[in-house]
């Protein structure tokens, strides 16, 4: 016979916390058993097979990724264009969906 654990045990079991397990349930990624006072419980099995991936994965969520290219003055604008061609570049070969923001800013003038 199975033994029946609580969202804490189940957590210190999986390192990870009850939250996590909860959201994992409202993702449809592992169905506790409920109590008659509708507390969580869960088996070493179901557990141990959500480790081992046999329970339904969700899709990760696509990100954005931000590309922030920046230049000292307006005399760079070259630099910046070779700038944003890189990350723009690097976050295509890694399949990023990506933004590029970019910058030409200045330092402290003393001398004002």
């Amino acid at each position: 016979m199975s033994e029946y654990m609580s969202i804490s045990k189940a957590a210190e079991y999986l390192n990870v916390a009850k939250s996590t397990l909860r959201n994992w349930e409202a993702e449809g990624l592992i169905t506790p058993l409920r109590t008659a006072s509708n507390q969580r419980r869960y088996t070493k099995e179901m557990l141990d097979e959500l480790l081992q991936g046999n329970m339904k994965v969700a899709k990760p969520k696509k990100l954005l990724t931000i590309g922030y290219c920046r230049v000292s003055s307006g005399h760079q604008k070259e630099d910046l264009q070779r700038q944003k061609d890189v990350v723009s570049r690097y976050c295509e070969v890694n399949g990023y969906q990506f933004k590029i923001i970019q910058d030409v800013g200045s330092g402290l003038n003393y001398k004002k």
